[in-house]
């Protein structure tokens, strides 16, 4: 009873809103009423989360959403409430997580089979870096890529931040990876484990791989159609940006595979593992204050006045540590 009375109760967070669709102009610092909580959630004190293009594709109408809306998917946090049907989580409890929007604030309502405990070693803005993009690049590596020891992987754009944790992942599976990034990245992705990288920029891959297993593909341009060209007969080409060129992929027999990030509290589990056994790392690019949402976004999208990113999370801190 008194559970129930307590999340009945309206309280005031600060949170950042989009009231229209479009960029960064539409990013408001306000203040809003906390969550409710449902059966099957946890309420989350926020700490961290971490700035991903997808809240920009959001945000432009590219992907509709309900206005106003509360940008942000990932975060790391405490839990502050518990609902009636939750088991396995304590108040006060480290937690990260992913949800469908609603981590631009100091607290989100979550759905318990979105998070997990945090890993034992990581601060908030390091956990809050991991779920998005950690679950998209396990997802590409094994629930659409399949990849298993003694295959050939080639990972494209592999200093990203979705590139990091897919060598990674990649390597502790046993297979050979390759991977493309620009020269001044290339130490940092071997150092992830990836057996041969090569400057995209002034290589040519097509001709540097070949008899590929699986392709990862994380960036544009003409990289899907020339990615047929290295691949086994019966090889298989995720890509997070979509698919272009299928029919060539079925002239060529590749199975082309677009995929969308699938929430996963399992999925996260095993990356949360990994962490804890030292086998996976984080990399965090900049931290921005929370009311400093604009510049974490224009930083995202390139503004040559802001420090470049070339690998790493930019994070936005909600709550200092």
């Amino acid at each position: 009873y008194i559970k129930c009375k307590v999340l009945k109760i309206k309280q005031i967070m600060r949170a950042i809103k989009i009231h229209n669709y479009g960029s960064f102009e539409q990013l408001k610092y306000e203040e809003t009423e906390i969550p409710e909580v449902a059966n099957n959630q946890v309420l989350v004190k926020i700490h961290a989360t971490s700035i991903n293009h997808l809240d920009m594709k959001k945000a432009s109408g590219g992907i509709p959403v309900d206005l106003p809306w509360i940008p942000g998917h990932d975060f790391a946090g405490t839990v502050e409430l518990i609902g009636k049907e939750v088991k396995g989580f304590r108040i006060g409890e480290r937690v990260y997580g992913n949800c469908p929007g609603g981590s631009y604030a100091e607290f989100v309502a979550a759905d318990i089979d979105k998070v997990v405990k945090m890993p034992e070693e990581l601060s908030f803005i390091e956990a809050s870096s991991v779920p998005h993009v950690g679950e998209t690049a396990w997802q590409a590596i094994h629930t659409h890529g399949q990849l298993k020891a003694g295959q050939k992987v080639l990972v494209h754009g592999a200093a990203g931040a979705v590139g990091a944790f897919a060598v990674q992942f990649a390597h502790k599976t046993g297979a050979t990876v390759y991977a493309t990034a620009a020269a001044e990245d290339m130490e940092l992705v071997k150092a992830y484990g990836a057996d041969e990288v090569i400057d995209y920029k002034t290589q040519d891959f097509t001709k540097e791989f070949q008899g590929v297993d699986l392709v990862i593909m994380l960036v544009g341009g003409d990289t899907e159609e020339r990615s047929y060209t290295i691949l086994k007969d019966g090889g298989r080409l995720v890509s997070t940006i979509g698919i272009a060129h299928k029919e060539i992929a079925e002239i060529q027999n590749i199975t082309a595979i677009p995929m969308v990030i699938q929430q996963s509290a399992k999925d996260l589990e095993k990356i949360t593992e990994l962490i804890n056994s030292g086998d996976v790392k984080t990399d965090i690019a900049v931290v921005y204050p929370m009311d400093q949402v604009v510049k974490a976004w224009k930083n995202l999208s390139g503004d040559p006045s802001l420090p470049k990113v070339t690998h790493g999370k930019i994070v936005l801190q909600i709550i200092s540590e």
